[in-house]
Order: structure tokens, then sequence, then C-alpha cells
């Protein structure tokens, strides 16, 4: 609130708690939640509001978006009966107008341009909002999608396919949508033939399944139904339950909710989990609630919410207006409900259901005050078994005056702070006009509050309003998030100087035993001049060992500066060869030592392509390693990675070709090497990437080509089998032999609004014992990381996921990944926690299960090294990652204490190359194929003695090709083979003192 009416509002507020004796709720942010932003008031007078706005829905996407829906009666196109728009998570309209054209003959030819949208035709053109009414707002808790279901009555007007359900009554309809509100399709309630019969459908709620189904149920008005279908006594409403896929064919026909074939009713009161649905709704008057499994087979009779709880309140609320029931997507339900205890006391009371039914947990939300009148309430759940409830309340207004409160608790039911108010703009206050009937989604960290208010600008007219809250996340050190530091923070090299503005490290593995990063500082004896090193270290631990990015092609390490043209120019890359036991690897560096002495003995760099005098261009070389000694050898001579081997032409400007790109090594131990090519030679009048395939020893095995126009900075991963590279938004995959495979896939496919540019913030990963290619990045116009997962050989999207919490954003628009060999992967991201002076590294590391192509985490944020501070100048960014199945490296750029004692202050000088070795949250051992080929590890063999018989049994079982058994009366033999190679067998023990016995291939 500003200042000058701050003295007001306390004169009031102290006023109203007087009067009261109430004890007035807080701000959010003091009590758990932080918002996001301040509240929006969705449909003002100046947009389209009709007056009478009401039965609103709200959920949230799996990429954050939040879809809000309502009911504002009005007249002809723009009566909108059934509406929904996007916003983003920061509470940004995300949906575009739309022109609106009926095909009703009523209103045929008619227009109307709005953001607030309804149905779709088959051809993806927007119908007007009056043909269904009641929306109900729902999210794919389980992958992408979200939707509106509504009471139509006219939609077979627009939508030609359903032409056969007018003149019938209303029935359930649900318009599916991509989180991006893209839309999908339709499917119904009932088939057409049975919302024929006389009486009109409601729609009672829908769900997306885990199956990937959708279920939608009805509020049945066709009561004769319940007498000749369902064999009841009596005619009257019922609830019905119809399981549909996305195309709208009929998986479980329609049945009824209910146990019995009795009077039941419903407005809103459906939730899933993992394993089925549960559906609220009123028995008689009681609120009763059943559950299905995902087939949509019940798996209860109608559980009495009052007994389960133990509370006459939970069951209050009858068909379901006033009262909230949802599912978490995972193991739970909450269901709140308002009453009057015995003594006569105001209560919201919340309970928690198992998703087999049994009471989880259960109480009154609003212990810390007093309630005196409050009206209607929802519940949202988390997958974490999270709830945040919201009700309208007095609480301080006077007159028609109410007010959102909320209250967010623990999945053990601890409160995570007091009650608040909702909106900044409707406080406890006698001034605050009317708000009520509120809904809550609750996903990840998330939170959006939407609710009916008078306060606007406009009091004659209710509009939507919409806050958006996140669970705060402070992220702690490895040792919080249940990691160990092998290796403590280690810069690879002190100059003297501050860094020249963009140094920053890149980082990669050789075998399971070395990790790589390159950096960047000074040649010897300069302060002013460029040079590229690579720090080798033990991937166990140990001692770091210092080498050198190029070798003269003497062999002998180079020191000298080797750039031309820029002295701050691009970081340098490097790769290793990730198989076990290999020791390849390659450096790649913008560079021009053709103008440098003792790099072009064999002319090279002269006689052909023209680099000009300070050219300078993407130079890569081989090398292999000794991982005891840490020491390398060069197996090739530096060469210009896309025009090395050109006899001709002049390169238009010093900057020739640039990392740029990337280098990787594929799953055939050769390397490829990807630069953002500037010499026109492949594209004439631009930019493109130019790839370059190399062996171990520098040869080239596939000439340099143009995988498309465009810049690109990183953006390359190898994955089994081969290689992908973004460019300017779209992805190009390789096979090993550089074949480019199918047609380039858009990373707009993901549905998710990633960077589209070169890609600095925006990374690709991988790893050559798995097919998945992951990209994370900041979502743009937001402050999420998230991941998107395709198939390298399908070149399908796998999956999409958050990779920072809800209540923990990034501050930077860069992002990078790296995987192992088992599909675990670790994104790290620049960050500015809360309280924090400066930008500090995140990271949190994931498993992607490939069988049910979800994403896992194994922690949560966490700041990864040592140098953290909130204070002191102490500032980490420009970071990579690297890992193996065992060990996570994560190296950055900025200013540390290098005795590693963050609270003394930073004392490095500016933009340091820094690192830290953490063990991995899950290690287990590496299976992908070792550098030879693959060889199988020796069986464990089990010996029992019963009955004077040995049962011999191996582990695997049976032996593994190659493998037989011997036995032998010492370990000297004579070794007697066994017929067969399979266990269990059977020796008897004989009158040996000994028998031994072995596996051995041969």
């Amino acid at each position: 609130m500003k200042p000058s009416k701050s003295l007001p509002f306390l004169t009031a507020a102290l006023l109203a708690s007087q009067v009261y004796g109430q004890a007035l709720p807080t701000k959010p942010e003091d009590n758990g939640v932080s918002p996001v932003g301040e509240t929006v008031y969705v449909n003002t007078s100046d947009i389209l509001n009709n007056g009478s706005t009401e039965s609103l829905g709200v959920a949230i996407g799996r990429n954050g978006n939040v879809m809000v829906g309502w009911e504002d009666d009005g007249s002809d196109l723009a009566d909108l009966e059934a509406v929904w728009t996007l916003f983003d998570r920061d509470s940004k309209p995300v949906t575009a107008e739309a022109t609106i054209t009926s095909v009703d003959p009523a209103f045929v030819g008619q227009t109307l341009t709005s953001r607030f949208l309804s149905y779709f035709r088959k051809d993806g053109s927007a119908i007007s909002g009056r043909t269904g009414w009641g929306p109900k707002i729902k999210s794919n808790l389980f992958g992408d999608g979200l939707g509106m279901g509504s009471t139509s009555f006219d939609l077979g007007l627009e939508v030609v396919e359903f032409a056969g359900y007018q003149d019938g009554g209303d029935w359930p309809a649900v318009q599916l949508l991509t989180d991006a509100g893209i839309p999908v399709g339709i499917v119904n309630g009932v088939p057409v033939e049975y919302g024929a019969r006389t009486g009109n459908i409601r729609i009672g709620d829908w769900e997306f399944l885990s199956t990937g189904n959708v279920v939608v149920i009805g509020e049945s008005r066709q009561g004769d139904d319940l007498v000749t279908l369902y064999k009841g006594d009596a005619a009257a409403n019922h609830v019905t339950v119809r399981v549909v896929d996305k195309t709208g064919k009929e998986i479980k026909a329609t049945q009824l909710a209910s146990a019995t074939a009795t009077k039941a009713e419903m407005w809103h009161g459906s939730g899933v989990t993992k394993s089925g649905f549960a559906v609220r709704f009123s028995d008689n008057g009681a609120g009763r609630v059943r559950l299905f499994d995902n087939a949509g087979t019940a798996v209860s009779t109608n559980i009495d919410l009052a007994a389960v709880s133990g509370n006459p309140i939970a069951g209050n609320g009858g068909r379901g207006d006033g009262v909230g029931f949802h599912g978490n997507g995972n193991d739970a339900y909450a269901s709140v409900a308002i009453g009057k205890d015995a003594a006569g006391k105001n209560h919201v009371w919340l309970t928690v259901l198992n998703a087999n039914g049994t009471l989880r947990w259960s109480k009154t939300v609003a212990d810390d005050m007093e309630l005196l009148a409050p009206g209607r309430c929802d519940v949202g759940m988390d997958s974490l078994g999270r709830v945040a409830v919201v009700f309208d309340e007095t609480a301080g207004a006077v007159g028609n005056g109410r007010i959102i409160l909320g209250r967010v608790f623990d999945a053990t039911g601890k409160a995570l702070g007091k009650t608040f108010y909702v909106s900044e703009k409707e406080l406890p206050a006698p001034e605050t006009l009317e708000s009520k009937n509120p809904r809550v989604a609750f996903r990840n960290d998330s939170i959006a509050v939407v609710w009916e208010s008078r306060n606007s600008g406009d009091p004659d007219k209710r509009v939507v309003a919409l806050r958006q809250f996140v669970i705060p996340v402070r992220p702690g050190s490895i040792e919080s998030a249940g990691l160990k530091r092998i290796v403590s923070d280690t810069a690879m090299i002190v100059p003297a100087a501050d860094a020249l503005g963009n140094w920053e490290p890149f980082a990669s593995v050789v075998g399971t035993s070395t990790f790589l990063i390159e950096g960047n500082t000074f040649a010897d004896g300069s302060t002013t001049e460029q040079r590229y090193v690579v720090a080798m270290q033990p991937a166990k631990g140990g001692a770091m060992k210092l080498g050198e990015a190029f070798f003269n092609d003497a062999g002998v390490p180079f020191k000298g500066a080797i750039n031309a043209s820029r002295q701050n120019g691009n970081p340098g890359r490097v790769a290793g060869d990730a198989r076990p036991g290999a020791v390849n690897f390659i450096t790649g560096i913008e560079a021009s030592p053709h103008v440098v002495e003792g790099f072009n003995s064999d002319k090279r760099f002269t006689g052909g392509f023209d680099r000009l005098g300070d050219g300078r261009y993407g130079t890569v070389q081989t090398f292999k390693l000794d991982p005891t000694a840490l020491t390398q050898t060069a197996l090739s001579k530096a060469q210009d990675s896309a025009n090395g081997r050109r006899a001709s032409g002049t390169a238009p400007g010093n900057q020739i070709s640039r990392f740029g790109g990337d280098v990787v090594c594929l799953s055939d131990g050769n390397f490829v090497s990807v630069v953002e090519d500037r010499s026109n030679q492949l594209r004439t009048d631009g930019n493109c990437a130019t790839a370059t395939i190399f062996s171990a020893d520098g040869k080239v095995v596939k000439e340099a080509f143009k995988v498309a126009d465009g810049d690109l900075w990183g953006n390359v991963a190898a994955f089994k089998g081969g290689f992908a590279v973004r460019v300017a938004g779209k992805f190009y995959f390789y096979n090993n032999a550089g074949e480019l495979q199918g047609e380039p896939v858009a990373q707009a496919t993901s549905g998710e609004n990633f960077d589209a540019g070169r890609g600095d913030g925006t990374r690709l990963g991988g790893h050559i014992n798995q097919p998945w290619v992951f990209l994370v990045g900041r979502v743009v116009g937001s402050s999420a990381i998230r991941v998107a997962i395709w198939d390298g050989t399908t070149r399908t999207l796998a999956a999409l996921a958050d990779v920072s919490e809800g209540g923990f954003r990034a501050d930077a628009d860069r992002a990078v990944v790296a995987a192992d060999g088992l599909g675990r992967f670790t994104v790290a991201w620049v960050s500015k926690p809360d309280g924090y002076e400066a930008q500090q590294v995140a990271a949190r590391v994931f498993e992607f299960e490939a069988a049910t192509k979800t994403v896992k985490p194994l922690t949560p944020s966490f700041l990864p090294f040592i140098n953290t501070s909130p204070v002191g100048g102490i500032r980490s960014v420009g970071m990579s990652v690297a890992m193996t199945t065992q060990q996570i490296l994560v190296a950055a750029k900025g200013e540390i204490n290098l005795q590693n004692k963050p609270d003394q202050g930073a004392n490095s000088t500016k933009e340091v190359n820094f690192y830290t070795v953490i063990s991995h949250p899950a290690p287990k051992d590496d299976p992908t194929p070792p550098v030879g080929g693959s060889s199988t590890t020796a069986p464990r063999i089990s010996v029992a003695l019963a009955n004077g018989q040995l049962t011999i049994t191996s582990d695997p079982q049976p032996l593994p090709a190659g493998f037989v058994l011997e036995v032998a009366p010492s370990l000297m033999g004579p070794w007697v083979l066994q017929p067969g190679a399979n266990t269990p067998i059977t020796l008897p023990l004989g009158t040996d003192s000994a028998r031994f016995l072995r596996a051995i291939k041969r």
C-alpha cells in the first residue's frame, strides 16, 4: 500500500479489530508464500465485462501457464457463458486475440475479436463462448495439457461434428488444449444416443488421467435413467462417469458415480492420483467420495467424508458449489468445507485422504483467528502433498465487504504460516468492497488464486481477479541436498591481473576417470594477451594438474599468445571420450596459429585459404591423457576446424569462424567440431553452422559441411549413435557418420517458449550411452528454468519438466546441462537467492525414467560451491557441468575467497576460473560399453551344501556367453569341465577333502 494510505489503513484495521474482537490476517509474504507480482483484474470493463462474472476456475499447466475460466452472461457473440484465457507464471497475458466468426444460423457471419476464448472447430478456428455454460478448468498433472469443460447446449451449431447432440438437451463437453492454448480436440461426457433421452446432463467436473485418457463427469437430470438404466427405485438426479481417450473414443462406458442408484448431485468435485480418480458428490445432501482406477472401474464404495475425517463439517457443502475437492496427481486427495462446530464456532475444515481413501490428516484451517462469516472455499494440492486453502470472509471489512484469505500447509498438516490476505489491493479494511468465491490451483511450488471482485475500480461490476504465489525455496549447500564434497573449490589458475571480460570455463570428462576443464588466462609474461589451459582433475579426488590447450608442431605445450585479433575472445571448448577406459580428448579454441611460430611446420596454413594477417578461427587439436600421471600427449597438430583443408579462397574479415559452437566425442570414439562459420565458403551471404568429424588422431573422417544457416553458441550434443546441433531454434540430428537423419525438428514442438536465438543461455546435453538430447534454458519472458528431452533416434519429444522450483527462479538467461550413462542429468543456472547481493550458480540433479517418460528430481536446488555468501563480493556465473555416474563437476567464473572462507569475502582477481567436484546423489556403475568393446563381468558363484550334495548357482543365471564351469580337487587342478553352462547344477561331495569350483571364460 502507498505510504499516504498507511496511517488510515492502520487506524481502520485497529478499529475493525476493536469492533469485532478479531485477529486480522496479515501479508502472504509473512506466512510461507511469496507473491509473484500484483493482483491482476482480468475482465475489466474496458476489455469485456457483461456484469455477470461467476463460476470461476483456474489451473496451472506443466509449463507454468495459468488458465483462468469464468462465465459472464451477455448477449449475442459476446455472451460469455464459458470462456478461458491464459497467463504466464508472472501473470502476463499469453492468449493472443482471435477473430471469432459464427456459423450458427442465428449469428452467421458475425465476428468478435477477443482473447477470451472457448471451443474450437477442427480447423482451429475459435467459436463464441455462448455455446456452453458453467466452465470447469483443469490441467494435465501428468504431462502437457489444459482444458475447459462446460455444460453445452449450442455447441453443435458452431462445431458441425456435434450437430447430433442438438435438440437433445444439455450435455457435458470438454475442449482439450496444449499448455500453450493450442486446440487438441473436443470430447464428450456421454454418447449422442445417451444424451438424446429426455432431460439435461450438466457437467459435474472432468480430469486428465495418468494414462493419457480423460474422465468426464456429468450431473444427469435425465431422472428416469436412474430407474430404467441403473435399477433405482425412483427417478432422480444422478452423477455419471465416462472415460474416453483424447480423440473421444470411449474407453469406459457411462456409469453411475455412486455405489447406490439413489439421488446424487454434483458441481465441481473430481481429483486424480497416479492410480486413478475420485468423484465427490452429494448423496442426498451428504458429501461422499468414490474412488475409481484409471480404467474407470470403481474401487471403493461411497466414502462418507464426515465419518472418515471424524468431523461433521467435512461432509458439508452439498453438491459442491462452495467447497473444494482435488487430487494431487500423485498419491492423495484434499477436501475442504465450511461449517459450525457444536459450540457454534465457524470453521473451514480441511481433510486429506490417501489415494486408497484412508485418512491422512484432518484439521481446521484458520485456528489463528476467529472467522465471522466464511463464505465459499477451495483447496489445491501439489504432488508433494502440500495444501493451499482459500476462502472468503469479512475479516475486517464492513457492510458488504469481504476479502479472500488463504493458508498453506506442508504434507504433514503443519501450517507454513498464519492465515493471510491474498490480494495487496484488497486488505482487511472497511473501504474494501466485496470479493468472494475463490478457486485455487497448486502445482510444484506455484499457487494461483482467482476470485470474483468488485475492487477493480468499477464497483458495479464483478471481475475475475488473479494473483499468483510461490512457496519460496532458499537453496542450501550440497550437504543440505544430501551430497558430499570430493574436491573443494579450486581455482584453475590465479592470474596477476583481472580477466579481460568474458573468460568462462567449459567442462567434460574423459573415460570415467578424469574431469577436464578448459579455461582462459594470460599468456606467459603478459597481462594483455590470451592463452588457453586445460585442468585435469581426477574424478575420485586428488590433486589437479594444469595442462595446455595447444601443443606446437613439435609436441611441446604452448603457453604464449595465440589469438591475433581479440584478446577477450570466446572461451575455448574441451570434450573427452566418455567411454570407460578412454583416454582421448579434443580442445577447440578461437585462435590464430597460422601467424604463430611453431604451428606451421608442414605449411598447412599457407598456400591455400587466406586467413589474413590477423584472422582467427575455430582451431582444434586432439590429445591422449595418461590418467595416472595426468600428462597429455598431442595426437594431432592444431588445425582449422572448418577450412583447414581448403585450397583457395580468402577470409572476408578477421573473424573467420567462432566457438561459437562446440566439440563433442561421439559414441564411436570420433570427435565432431561445430563452429559458427563466417568464412563465406559454405554460405556466401552470411553465417552458418559448419561441422567436421575428426578421428582421435586428428584425421578428417567427414569434411566440413553446413548444418544450417545462422549463429550458434554451444548447442551440440552427442547421443548414442549420433549427435544433434541446434541452430536458430531447430534441431539437426545426425548419425555418427555425419548423415542427416530426417527433417530438422523445431524446438517449439516441446510446447515451451525457449529462446530461439544462437543459444547463449539455451544449451544442449547428452551422453553416448543414451538416446536422449536435453535442452535446458530459461523460459522467454519468465524466470523459470525448464528442460525438454528429445529421443535422438526417433527425433520425437520425450518429456518436458521444470528444473528450478517454482519458488526459486533464475536470474540470468543462462543454463547448462550434462548427462551420465544412465540417463541422469545435472542442470546448473545463474540465480540470485533472496538476500544475496550477487549472483550465485545453482544446480539440481534429475533422473529421466525412460519407461514412463518422467523426470524425477534427485535433489532440491542447491548452491554447489563453498564460495557462496550473501555478502562480501562472492559471485559465480558462466558455469559448466560435467558428470560421471558417480561424481559431478561444476565449474564457473567469478570472484571467490581463494582459501575457501567465503565469510571473509572475495580475494581473488576478477572472473577467476574455478570448479568443485561433488558426489552423485545416486552413484552407480557406468554401463557404457568400454573402449575396445563390451566386456562381461565375471559371474558370481554361490555354493550350498545339503544332504551331501553341492548346489551351485551363478549370478547372472545362466552364465554369460563364453563362460564354463570347472571343478578340481585343489587350486592347482586338474580342472575338469562340467557339461553345460547353465546353473544351478548339483555335484556330489564325494570323499575328497576339498572341492574347488570356478567359472572361467574360454
